[in-house]
């Protein structure tokens, strides 16, 4: 893979040229990366006076054809932290790498809830529910040229089930009801499972759950510096810090796709200049999740560039405050409560969403706790005086009865520095002072993988609107590695109803099952749920094929998006 630029690269001297040229919104509250502390505002900013209308996307007429050519160009908010999409966890991969890989299924682009074929032509599943066969397409070729084969698939699913050493897997939990994965022959990959699973078409059609080219693998020893599948489009250059940029792949197994001639995605941290290289039309697509819109630049998008497109979709994301229950003072229950009791998540929505955010319990979508349930419940409801109180008593009574300072590790990047920020105002009325450790999203991870941390305020996004996403968060280690479950916090029930909500085919039962869990998860606060995020993004009429979304972590596969001109 090279690294500098390609043929059709446009002179970026040009686009930021153009770009400081554009009018940029106010900024926002930010921590000055390096900081090792920061104040909170004094008091939380204005919502906007207007909040943005969401435009309906273009439909096609029935005199417009779908058209070939072009390059599409989208923006992204950083560097991945490597490619490797078995074992990173990022938005800032997922939203650049999935374009170059296909799964087994997918979720379809035109109807989110729906899952499709992708490599899979076909599936059959056994009456028992403990065997699920697909057959795949033939004559589909890796970027490199060699044959996709079923033991490609198999390979993949084992790499991420049974992980070899020194290979990661933060989405094993979610493969939990897998047993073996067989390929019988060479078009044909079988899951046999464990017990029957509501939940596991829809793990394996996550936009994470790409497949790999075994023989590469083997070549090269991991993926981290490499785009090889079988996708729409193959990586043709990658230069940290500007962008990464893909051409069409020629021999792409789906008939007539894909319609544009690459994609580039711009590296841009700054939302500003975010904003400035859509307005100038630089960039046609925002990313999606982070790398799109805020309220604010989509007001400033409505008012100055009425013929762009904003679509508004729920996030399947959400912030929350994660303790390291290893350590003192996390390690006490009532500490842990006394912090999810004083997060206001109502004015969360005005400050961090500028209006655009639900409050919401652990669970996404229709399995959450109903709004109107959690309004009456400690820490949801309002006003905050009588919660505030239970929480300085509940710190009192665990020997802190004038709270206590410590440090808390935060992403260099500004939402969630904003985030911190937050959640060192709210904890602030309680007694508790944090002094916010900021560190660049390697160093972070690498530190929260490690355990090397006290606290933290992060985000979690979600690949579908489904309770077996959460199973990664809870799971317990396997010898040392406690994966994604980085507040290292084990709780034998909470094992045992992530299994059974996963093997409930009732939906009524498993709606029982999941409600308890997240009861559970509530009284415990290892990982409060501060609120969920509302995403906005932007595009000039001529993108078509977009697609609808939910979340920002599947449907980056483009291969259906064409340029009207």
């Amino acid at each position: 893979m090279q690294r500098e630029r390609g043929a059709f690269l446009p002179a970026l001297g040009t686009v930021f040229a153009l770009l400081l040229l554009s009018c940029t919104p106010p900024a926002s509250q930010s921590i000055a990366p390096g900081a090792a502390t920061a104040k909170p505002p004094e008091s939380a900013p204005a919502p906007p006076a207007k909040l943005p209308s969401p435009t309906v996307v273009p439909k096609l007429t029935s005199a417009e054809q779908s058209r070939y050519g072009g390059v599409l160009t989208i923006s992204t908010t950083g560097d991945p932290y490597s490619l490797d999409m078995q074992q990173d966890t990022s938005y800032l991969l997922s939203n650049v790498v999935q374009a170059g890989y296909n799964g087994v299924t997918q979720f379809n682009p035109d109807s989110p809830e729906e899952i499709i074929r992708d490599l899979a032509k076909s599936w059959e599943v056994s009456k028992d529910g403990l065997t699920y066969t697909f057959d795949l397409h033939q004559n589909v070729k890796f970027h490199d040229g060699a044959s996709f084969t079923a033991e490609d698939a198999r390979f993949s699913f084992e790499r991420m089930v049974r992980p070899p050493t020194g290979v990661l897997s933060p989405r094993r939990p979610d493969l939990a009801m897998i047993d073996k994965v067989e390929a019988p022959d060479k078009d044909t990959v079988k899951f046999i499972l464990k017990y029957p699973s509501a939940a596991f078409v829809d793990v394996i059609s996550s936009g994470w759950m790409v497949i790999y080219s075994r023989a590469f693998v083997e070549k090269k020893g991991h993926m981290k510096n490499d785009v090889m599948g079988t996708g729409p489009y193959s990586l043709k250059n990658y230069s940290a810090g500007i962008s990464l940029e893909y051409v069409k792949n020629q021999g792409y197994f789906v008939k007539g796709r894909p319609h544009v001639d690459g994609i580039i995605f711009y590296i841009i941290k700054d939302s500003g200049t975010r904003l400035a290289a859509f307005r100038t039309g630089q960039v046609k697509l925002t990313g999606p999740g982070e790398s799109g819109l805020n309220p604010a630049s989509a007001e400033v998008v409505r008012r100055t560039l009425p013929q762009a497109v904003i679509v508004s979709y729920p996030s399947i994301a959400n912030d929350n405050f994660i303790m390291n229950t290893t350590e003192k003072p996390w390690s006490d229950i009532r500490v842990r409560k006394a912090v999810h009791l004083a997060i206001d998540r109502q004015n969360a929505i005005i400050v961090l969403g500028e209006g655009y955010g639900q409050v919401g319990s652990n669970m996404p979508g229709k399995w959450g706790i109903p709004k109107e349930e959690l309004e009456k419940m400690p820490g949801w409801r309002q006003p905050k005086d009588a919660d505030v109180a239970e929480a300085k008593r509940l710190l009192a009574e665990a020997g802190y009865p004038n709270g206590f300072t410590i440090r808390t590790l935060v992403r260099a990047e500004k939402t969630f520095e904003q985030l911190s920020v937050y959640m060192a105002d709210q904890l602030a009325r309680i007694g508790i002072k944090l002094e916010l450790d900021v560190k660049d999203a390697a160093v972070r991870t690498r530190l929260l993988t490690q355990g090397a941390f006290s606290s933290h305020a992060m985000m979690n996004s979600f690949a579908y609107p489904d309770p077996q996403n959460l199973v990664r968060l809870w799971a317990p280690p396997i010898g040392a590695d406690w994966g994604s479950n980085w507040p290292r916090y084990h709780d034998e029930r909470i094992s045992e109803l992530f299994d059974k909500q996963s093997g409930a085919l009732d939906p009524k039962e498993r709606a029982r099952i999941v409600r308890e869990l997240d009861l559970l998860m509530i009284d415990v606060a290892v990982r409060p749920v501060v609120w969920w995020k509302q995403y906005l993004l932007g595009m000039w009429p001529e993108v078509r094929g977009r697609g609808k979304l939910i979340g920002s972590i599947s449907f980056q596969k483009y291969q259906d998006v064409w340029l009207a001109k």
